[in-house]
């Protein structure tokens, strides 16, 4: 589990978790808008033109998910030995215990629904308007910890989820569709409002599930990554089974491919560096810096899709930003 920062932690200590953290914040951010890039076609920094190589209809969408979390577990089954040697026997003492492997199970049900309402959010408006809105979710998990674990929020923490909500409320004003035909801007926001919820309460899940209850020591965030990663890739895969077919034209298979390799790939990197800034620099801290990805994914879709956001939204990505990053530092 994490830790606070040290107290005497070195000054080179605290600097190499910082650029850690801050590096898993640029990874994550860069995946949100190549999840985008998959949908709408662009001219990538002005000068290559790419994307646009998938329709965004539910198959195609659970298609593009179930292949990303097979890698990434894969990625996750290689790394794990040095990341948490134990991850397996971890896998193996949670099928004893039937109460917390249901709350895995929900765990990944969630982030089934939340990664397809995100990616299909992503193919509708613009990626900063989409992820900022999707950050709504610690204020829904702070929420439900309250109905659900008794974790009675401060009051600071209450008005920073009216900041939080008056951020995504201003983000979600003047949407543009994107050059598609198909986009539609108001499906867009709803699919980002869906994958807030249930990111909410995915977090719930994960918070019962990697705390000690019972006499049980808390499962370890590799294994409980792993398998929820291998729970999203066999429902998404078993989906596609009662869904319309795939539609992806042959010359498109490549690049998608491709552009999914290399994404699952910097998502894994990312939480290994997310995690190993925990190491160093404390989890308060860590959850402060990663807080910059909604400002982060505005900045890199301006810069590399020329998505521009209106004065309005780029003021709410910003307050989304703040509040996300306020409610982060509540106290362990």
């Amino acid at each position: 589990m994490s830790r606070p920062t040290p107290k005497n932690a070195g000054s080179s200590q605290l600097l190499l978790g910082i650029v850690f953290v801050l590096l898993s914040a640029v990874g994550l951010a860069t995946q949100n808008v190549v999840s985008r890039l998959f949908f709408v076609p662009s001219s990538v920094f002005g000068t290559l033109s790419l994307g646009g190589w998938l329709s965004p209809q539910l198959s195609n969408i659970v298609m593009l998910l179930a292949l990303r979390m097979a890698l990434m577990a894969a990625f996750l089954t290689a790394a794990s030995p040095r990341l948490y040697p134990k991850t397996f026997t971890a896998l193996w003492q949670l099928t004893k215990a039937p109460k917390r492997l249901a709350y895995v199970v929900g765990s990944g049900l969630c982030l089934f629904i939340g990664l397809t309402s995100l990616y299909f959010s992503l193919s509708q408006v613009a990626a900063g308007i989409a992820i900022a809105i999707f950050f709504i979710y610690p204020a829904i998990t702070l929420l439900l910890a309250w109905r659900y674990l008794h974790q009675r929020p401060l009051p600071y923490q209450l008005g920073l989820m009216l900041v939080l909500f008056f951020g995504v409320a201003l983000t979600t004003l003047g949407s543009s569709p994107n050059p598609s035909s198909t986009a539609n801007p108001t499906l867009g926001i709803i699919g980002g409002l869906i994958a807030g919820l249930s990111f909410g309460i995915y977090g719930i899940f994960a918070e019962i599930v990697l705390q000690p209850q019972a006499e049980q020591q808390s499962l370890h965030p590799v294994p409980f990554s792993l398998i929820t990663f291998v729970i999203v890739s066999s429902l998404a895969s078993l989906s596609l089974l009662f869904m319309a077919p795939v539609t992806v034209v042959a010359a498109s298979w490549p690049p998608i491919l491709w552009m999914t390799l290399f994404s699952a790939l910097i998502t894994v990197i990312s939480y290994v560096l997310s995690n190993s800034g925990i190491q160093l620099i404390g989890a308060s801290l860590t959850a402060l810096i990663s807080a910059s990805a909604p400002a982060l994914t505005a900045l890199f879709a301006w810069m590399a899709l020329q998505e521009a956001l209106q004065p309005q939204q780029m003021l709410g990505v910003g307050l989304v930003t703040v509040g996300v990053a306020a409610i982060s530092l509540k106290a362990k």
